[in-house]
């Protein structure tokens, strides 16, 4: 269950996750600004546009580049995938690690090998993306899905797109010898 995670690596998916953040910011940055925008098309009574975006709007866009940008880094054979609820042909069920009771989870973006389990690594990486602060809630899902026997995701990824105004602030998570490592990646708007 536990992986090996050379430095070499770590380093490859650390620069693909911010190269797909800077694709992210450079064509989509309209995305990742809340607040309102003024406009003459405007209904009576309504106030200006409001861009608070649900964040599966955003998340999709990261998967996009994600995507794109994957095989470029050397990471190959796998599916790029959002709001993903399936294992096999069951609900995606972990065992949470603070209460023990099983949940149904439906990660944000996931990377992933969809049918093909038997290989070394068929789960790559887990997204969590908020467009604010991350919880706990979202931070134990990632840590659930990690270390549940049905997944091994090798890699976490926690996202808050719109938490600090001049940055996307992420945090990649690992699993080393039992304990979650975290690692901040925060890439300027």
């Amino acid at each position: 269950m536990f992986y090996q995670y050379p430095e070499r690596e770590v380093v490859t998916v650390k620069d693909w996750i911010i190269a797909s953040f800077q694709i992210l910011i450079q064509r989509d940055g309209d995305l990742l600004r809340p607040e309102s925008i003024p406009t003459i098309y405007k209904i009576e009574g309504q106030k200006d546009l409001n861009r608070e975006l649900h964040e599966t709007t955003i998340n999709h866009r990261l998967a996009v580049h994600l995507e794109y940008l994957i095989e470029k880094f050397g990471i190959t054979g796998y599916h790029v995938d959002i709001e993903y609820n399936r294992f096999i042909n069951n609900r995606k069920r972990v065992q949470s690690l603070q209460t023990g009771k099983f949940i149904e989870v439906r990660p944000d973006i996931i990377v992933h090998k969809r049918t093909r389990l038997n290989e070394a690594t068929p789960h790559f990486l887990v997204v969590e993306a908020k467009k604010y602060e991350l919880n706990d809630k979202d931070r134990n899902h990632i840590k659930d899905i990690m270390k549940d026997d049905n997944y091994r995701y090798k890699y976490g990824l926690l996202v808050s797109y719109y938490e600090e105004p001049t940055a996307i602030q992420s945090k990649l998570l690992t699993l080393r010898d039992l304990r979650f490592v975290e690692n901040d990646i925060i890439v300027p708007k």
